[in-house]
């Protein structure tokens, strides 16, 4: 009863059929108690709560389980449904745990009432009435639900014939459990059968093939005996509680297996369904490699391996690499990752490389993720899923290119640009009109683009644009950013759409010509001033004189030139480099800019020449500045140390009047003056009208008579500076430079030079210095056999026989091979006698000395010495080399030399070459040899053993740029 109760309460479709079955089961049990009239009425009462409590209250708790459970809530579409089904374990289960909560609770309530009525109770009697009416709802009410809430339709006839064989076999089975005489406990022999059957038959049938055994088995057991329960000769409570128990065992295992069977069938079929259904290829692959498809579209995304396995294709990913190795999806995936919307393609596909292939090419969208068991550490399969997108993919690739180009178009372009509303406030903009204004780009929204600039004609132009549609209207404004920045810019308006269109938005063109401004007034200062120092340029100083010139024609104003240059400026670049060069002139034209006026024009002329254009000065104020720069640069330079110590300047005053006296050019005047200068002594300047030079603390006197003094005590010493065969990159030759050795009469070889020349004294100079380097000859020879030494020799030398003789018997002296030696003759200085310096030239070219030309190409007319005399050797001027890598003019000149050498059989030096840029082009010009501080400066004759000519060094090539 029990069970019909809990069946009848859990098919109730609303409340009030819930209600009615409460109360009927009340009710009748209370009337039958009352009628019987065995029990006191209080009995009947509680016998009554506790069969409504152990029967339709079950129904409530199995409600209260659904309602917690996620897999059952679908099924509360109705205003009261409790439960009408039993196709999964847990329905099964919710039904089981209900009735061990309840039943339980609402036996107390029967002991109660059996103990009021006066019979003896007993926990033996408590549990047998708990297992009577778990009995009833398992045997009854489970097997019930189960068999009113399954489906006969489409039971297939193996089916039938399935259950039939069940339950035949079944009943042989009994037959011989409970035949005569049987007393073995083997009645659970039966549960055989019904395990058969709950795995291979619905949960109704199962369920059907369970109620029967377990009232056959009751019946037989009542019939036959007890025997095979084992329980013969126990009481009836013990025979009962036998039967019992295995009328649940028999429900309980046809119920859980039979629904579990069939929701992991329902659950496979489900899947194999979706699998079949979905368009989509789904794979599995394991550790091996091994493939296996799950559905019809995952066959193509398979192939064949030399093993006759099936295996996945070699995949890329679109517009990447190759996915191989540890990077193919599968392998990542069983290294416990997961892959999420990859975009791959075939390999073999993207290999052919036809134009019509590629645009066939399909591409699919590949996710994966790894399928791990319970028990398992780590996946042992991966789980792929392949989306064809091909046709997404070439849409969003056409949309993303259309967009890109919008927004390359806008975003990216180099010029602001942005979108105005009829009133100039900023619609969009991008980020290069933020920088223009110096605002963020995601701030320029809403502002009015009047807001940078203070020029009113701004909103003039908006008008105006709204006012013609269609039409461009262009200004140059100034926009002022948030910075303070002021920029240049060239603006231009435009209605983006017709006349019908309200509000009309406007595009606003914002082009930066600050820099092109800036660009095209620094090319204007470099058109007209020195890239080195600053100051105007000959052809911006050549205008501004003109202009002088004219206004002295004019106003009758007088005006004066001052042309200046820097003494010994050539021994600071010998000794220090032509960095050092160029420091110095940028530092004196730093001070002949503080020495003059500020209506005065300061410019460079060329190399260390220096020029300044005095309007209005006569000859007194014109004096005052150039003495005033004398005095500067003397004072300057004459504290410092090495070749810098000897710095001065020497300067032409020309004013413009005398230069148009004497019918010449101011310029040309200032130059005649300058060399009067420096043939005074240097330091000092020199006018026509006065007929002294201010002088410094030396006169011409005395300089000449400290170089006598000088040449008498022999007060000389030889450096050494290397040069390079560029072939080789071997120091093969040095050039003997002289410098004084006493401290006593500090005077830069420059000036001893300049000074032994004014003196007539260059043969005298010539032959200590003869003497000194062919002497250094056989050391430097002992320490590198072959080795060469060039020595310069002065004008006044080249006609002096006695210097040939000199030589002649020093290397004999020696023991020398005359190619040891080579003489030097500067091109820039004057040849007198051109007979007698030829036979000077005879007289050591026939003992086989070298001859070679310093200088070259300098001098007023550098081919004509070159042609009256013979040379070995061409040593070119170092203002073209230094100016070699600007390429041009300089490279051709450059080139034209070493052509015509090698033409007439000789070697050639380049001078100067001062870092690789230089030696680069040295080299590309095919030059013979190089000299410069790149190899190293002068050395005194030990120190140049050791650092170029060592064992060390040997036969090593200098590594400094040239390559062996």
């Amino acid at each position: 009863p029990v069970g019909i109760a809990v069946w009848w309460a859990l098919t109730c479709r609303s409340r009030r059929g819930f209600i009615l079955v409460c109360a009927f089961v009340f009710v009748a049990l209370v009337l039958y108690l009352s009628i019987a009239g065995r029990l006191p009425i209080a009995a009947v009462l509680l016998i009554g709560i506790a069969h409504v409590i152990a029967g339709p209250a079950i129904a409530l708790v199995v409600k209260w389980f659904e309602r917690w459970d996620p897999t059952t809530r679908s099924r509360r579409h109705h205003r009261f449904v409790l439960t009408a089904r039993i196709m999964t374990p847990g329905d099964v289960y919710r039904l089981l745990v209900a009735s061990l909560l309840l039943i339980p609770a609402a036996k107390v309530l029967s002991i109660l009432a059996i103990s009021v009525g006066g019979d003896s109770v007993s926990i033996t009697l408590y549990a047998s009435l708990i297992l009577r009416d778990l009995a009833g709802v398992i045997a009854v009410a489970g097997p019930g639900i189960a068999i009113s809430s399954g489906t006969w339709k489409g039971v297939r006839a193996s089916t039938v014939v399935e259950f039939v064989v069940a339950m035949v076999g079944t009943g042989v089975l009994l037959a011989v459990i409970f035949g005569p005489g049987r007393h073995l406990p083997i009645v659970y022999l039966t549960l055989l059968p019904l395990y058969w059957s709950a795995t291979r038959l619905p949960v109704a049938a199962a369920s059907l093939h369970a109620v029967v055994t377990a009232g056959a088995a009751t019946v037989l057991a009542y019939a036959a005996g007890y025997g095979p329960f084992a329980v013969s000769d126990e009481t009836l409570i013990v025979q009962a509680t036998a039967v019992q128990l295995f009328i649940i065992m028999c429900v309980l295992l046809s119920l859980v297996v039979s629904t579990t069977v069939q929701e992991h069938s329902a659950l496979v079929a489900e899947f194999e369904t979706v699998t079949e259904t979905i368009p989509d290829g789904l794979l599995i692959v394991d550790r091996s490699g091994r493939a296996s498809p799950l559905n019809a579209s995952a066959r193509e995304f398979v192939i064949e391996s030399e093993d006759g396995e099936a295996v996945p294709r070699d995949l890329t990913q679109v517009e990447g690499l190759p996915l191989d190795g540890s990077d193919r999806p599968d392998r990542r995936v069983l290294q416990d990752e997961t892959v999420r919307g990859m975009l791959v393609e075939f390999a073999d596909d993207r290999a052919d490389d036809a134009a019509a292939v590629r645009d066939e090419r399909r591409v699919y969208t590949l996710s994966a993720s790894p399928l791990r068991l319970p028990d398992d550490d780590e996946p042992w399969h991966a789980v792929l899923l392949y989306h064809d997108s091909t046709d997404e993919y070439r849409a969003q690739r056409r949309l993303r290119r259309a967009y890109d180009q919008v927004v390359g178009l806008f975003e990216h372009a180099p010029q602001g640009v942005a979108t105005l509303d009829a009133e100039g406030r900023i619609l969009q903009a991008n980020h290069a009109l933020g920088a223009l204004v110096g605002v963020p780009v995601d701030r320029l929204a809403g502002r009015r683009i009047g807001e940078f600039s203070s020029e009113a004609d701004l909103a003039e132009d908006v008008a105006a644009a709204l006012e013609n549609p269609g039409t461009v209207i262009r200004s140059d404004r100034c926009l002022t950013g948030e910075d303070g920045r002021r920029r240049l810019v060239d603006l231009s308006f435009r209605t983006l759409a017709g006349e019908d269109m309200s509000p009309v938005p406007l595009l606003f063109i914002a082009i930066d010509v600050t820099e092109r401004q800036r660009v095209h007034d620094a090319v204007s200062h470099l058109a007209d001033h020195d890239s080195l120092t600053g100051l105007v340029n000959r052809r911006r100083f050549e205008a501004e004189l003109e202009r002088m010139r004219e206004l002295h024609e004019l106003e009758s104003e007088d005006g004066a030139l001052l042309l200046m240059d820097l003494d010994n400026f050539k021994t600071v670049n010998d000794e220090l480099g032509h960095h050092a060069g160029d420091a110095l002139l940028v530092e004196f034209a730093a001070l002949l800019t503080d020495c003059v006026r500020s209506t005065d024009t300061v410019g460079r002329w060329g190399g260390d020449e220096f020029v300044v254009a005095l309007p209005g000065a006569g000859l007194e104020a014109a004096v005052a500045i150039a003495s005033r720069i004398v005095q500067t640069v003397r004072e300057g330079f004459s504290e410092r140390q090495n070749a810098l110590g000897n710095v001065t300047t020497s300067v032409g005053i020309a004013l413009l009047s005398e230069a148009r006296d004497l019918s010449v050019s101011p310029m040309e005047l200032a130059d005649q003056l300058l060399y009067r200068a420096k043939r005074s002594g240097r330091n000092r300047f020199a006018t026509l009208a006065l007929e002294h030079s201010e002088s410094s603390s030396s006169t011409g006197e005395s300089a000449r008579g400290r170089v006598e003094r000088i040449l008498e005590t022999g007060a000389l010493r030889l450096e050494l500076q290397p040069i390079v065969d560029v072939a080789t990159g071997h120091v093969v030759l040095a050039e003997g430079l002289v410098r004084v050795a006493s401290s006593e009469e500090p005077i830069a070889a420059a000036e001893l030079v300049g000074t032994v020349e004014r003196a007539g004294l260059g043969s005298v100079l010539d032959a200590h210095v003869l003497r000194m380097g062919i002497g250094l000859l056989p050391e430097l020879r002992r320490v590198r056999p072959g080795f060469r030494l060039s020595l310069n020799l002065s004008a006044q030398s080249m006609v002096d026989d006695e210097i040939a003789r000199l030589v002649i018997s020093e290397l004999e002296k020696h023991g020398l091979p005359a190619q040891a030696l080579v003489l030097e003759l500067t091109e820039t200085a004057p040849v007198a006698d051109l007979d007698a310096a030829r036979r000077f030239q005879r007289l050591l070219r026939d003992h086989g000395v070298v001859l070679a030309l310093d200088d070259f190409g300098v001098g007023h007319d550098p081919y004509r010495i070159l042609g009256e005399l013979d040379f070995d050797i061409v040593k070119i001027a170092g203002e073209f080399v230094r100016s070699m890598p600007a390429g041009g003019m300089t490279m051709s000149i450059v080139a034209s030399i070493v052509r015509l050498a090698k033409e007439q059989g000789m070697a050639t030096v380049a001078e100067y070459v001062s870092d690789e840029q230089i030696l680069h082009s040295v080299r590309q010009s095919g030059v013979t040899f190089a000299q410069g501080h790149f190899f190293g400066a002068s050395l005194p004759p030990e120190e140049f053993i050791a650092t170029h000519l060592s064992a060390e060094c040997g036969a090593t090539a200098v590594t400094r740029g040239v390559e062996p």
